[in-house]
């Protein structure tokens, strides 16, 4: 009788703490759907999010591209715009750019992201209105000087905000993966209590049972495919005894060869995903060189229109338009590089020279230009950012010089600060200056890349110089009807005297 109640307790006990584990692993496996999937939920949304904004970008940059401003359907463009914008505005805010969730980088690009599209968004405002006047050309000419760089510029932070999300992503993936085990590690923990405890139970209901019956369970549990269940106990040394022996060896060779089965499996799979991946990026790179060869038809049509038009004034000894047009020829042409591209300080100062001898066609001796430049600096060989003075230097005629009645004059100065290992470049021009209330907002624009400001071209020289290095900076001052003043701080990269040295050994000193 004693026996039997002491029976009776262990089994309640192990059902008790079967239930137990079985409750543990319900709640671990409603953690592991409900945090870790989860996590990875939200990452693939923000990718999608982030993507289909940049589809409404891509359709309208298409839109404007492939308009013809003179002839082309107006009611048909108006509405592609339309629809490209309504895509955008769907996605963008479905982008996640919280910095408690996402990383500095992906913050500041989000960031980015917002001031140019809304930037974007009032000069196609512009444009549809001006094309829904009937004014095409001031509409192109918009296009052309304004709305083509600031879509260019957005298409550029979407695709960099994409690949940040995808670059943070990857350690979210290896932490949400790291989580994902140790709560699988845990569910084979509790997998194998509640393995544990039936298998007491079993043993304690299995002593009162032949060893027949033992055999019969056993098989069963093989026939299911549980391999990893413990040998069954050999009670004597006889006949039974080894047969059951003989079973347990078998149970362990069949469950190594569906382990290799598995392992093997889970190889040739692992393979395939690494092919699959490799044509994938190689499809990418196909793709991606046919959207570049693309983009090179319409700036070649353009250029080889001015061409035309170019020697046309030469045949019509239209010298002064034939300049002009040479001029803007090389501007177009410039402001098509890249930003990231390096290019020669000479470049740079030529570039600012055409597009002074553009404006100074249409003010005359109003405006002029100065240029102070330290003799100990080289031109040909200092690199500087391509595009990062030409949109100062517009900037102070277009804000400065040309409203004032009586014009004025630019003065750059460029100055190498070698101990600093910085290259000093300063904007002034002696205009009409910027009020107190209008200078700080500037400041705090520059400061901030959430802000948004009328001066875009002067904005994205400074995000430029922002991501290029943290020492790079450009401020700006300015007294109301005294002037203006913007400096701009560049590393500066010029050749080493180890590289001046090997120069000086290819000179013919016979």
């Amino acid at each position: 009788m004693h026996r039997q109640s002491t029976l009776k307790q262990r089994m309640i006990l192990c059902l008790a703490a079967f239930f137990v584990a079985l409750a543990a692993q319900i709640v671990l496996s409603f953690y592991q759907s409900g945090t870790v999937l989860r996590e990875l939920d939200d990452q693939m949304g923000n990718f999608n999010a982030i993507s289909r904004f940049q589809n409404g970008v891509e359709r309208s940059l298409t839109a404007l591209d492939e308009y013809r401003w003179e002839y082309g359907d107006t009611d048909a463009f108006l509405t592609e715009l339309d629809s490209a914008f309504s895509t955008m505005n769907a996605w963008l805010w479905r982008i996640d750019g919280s910095l408690d969730t996402v990383s500095e980088e992906q913050y500041l690009l989000y960031s980015a992201v917002c001031t140019t599209y809304k930037s974007y968004a009032a000069l196609i405002d512009e444009v549809k209105a001006d094309v829904a006047a009937g004014a095409d050309a001031q509409a192109a000419q918009l296009y052309y000087s304004k709305v083509s760089p600031c879509g260019g510029y957005l298409r550029q932070y979407a695709q960099q905000l994409l690949n940040t999300a995808i670059s943070d992503a990857q350690g979210t993936y290896m932490t949400v993966s790291e989580l994902s085990s140790r709560v699988k590690w845990a569910q084979t923990v509790v997998v194998g209590l509640c393995l544990a405890l039936g298998l007491v139970m079993a043993w304690s209901l299995m002593r009162l049972l032949t060893p027949v019956q033992e055999m019969i369970g056993a098989s069963q549990a093989v026939v299911r495919g549980e391999l990893d269940t413990p040998d069954i106990p050999v009670p004597r040394q006889d006949e039974m005894g080894r047969l059951i022996d003989a079973f347990n060896r078998m149970k362990h060779s069949m469950a190594q060869q569906v382990n290799t089965l598995r392992e093997k499996n889970e190889m040739e799979q692992a393979l395939h995903q690494q092919k699959t991946q490799a044509l994938e990026l190689q499809n990418r790179m196909e793709r991606s060189r046919l959207q570049q060869l693309r983009s090179q038809i319409d700036p070649h049509f353009l250029f080889n229109t001015l061409n035309v038009i170019l020697q046309t004034a030469g045949q019509e000894t239209a010298y002064r338009t034939q300049a002009l047009i040479t001029a803007l020829s090389h501007l177009l042409r410039y402001s098509l590089m890249s930003n990231d591209e390096q290019v020669p300080l000479s470049r740079e100062v030529r570039i600012v020279d055409e597009y002074y001898s553009i404006y100074h066609v249409r003010f005359g001796e109003r405006v002029q230009m100065e240029w102070r430049i330290s003799d100990s600096i080289d031109l040909t060989e200092t690199l500087v950012p391509s595009f990062i003075l030409q949109p100062i230097v517009e900037n102070a005629f277009k804000h400065g010089i040309a409203p004032k009645e009586e014009g004025g004059r630019v003065r750059i100065r460029v100055n190498p600060l070698r101990d600093k290992g910085l290259l000093y470049i300063s904007v002034c021009d002696n205009g009409v200056g910027i009020a107190p209330e209008q200078l700080h907002e500037l400041q705090t624009a520059l400061e901030s890349p959430d802000e948004r400001w009328e001066h875009i071209g002067v904005y994205n020289v400074a995000a430029r110089l922002r991501l290029l290095d943290p020492r790079c900076a450009l401020k700006v001052r300015s007294h109301p009807g005294r002037g203006t003043a913007v400096s701009l701080y560049l590393p500066l990269v010029e050749p080493t005297e180890e590289e001046d040295l090997d120069d000086d050994s290819l000179v013919d000193r016979g």
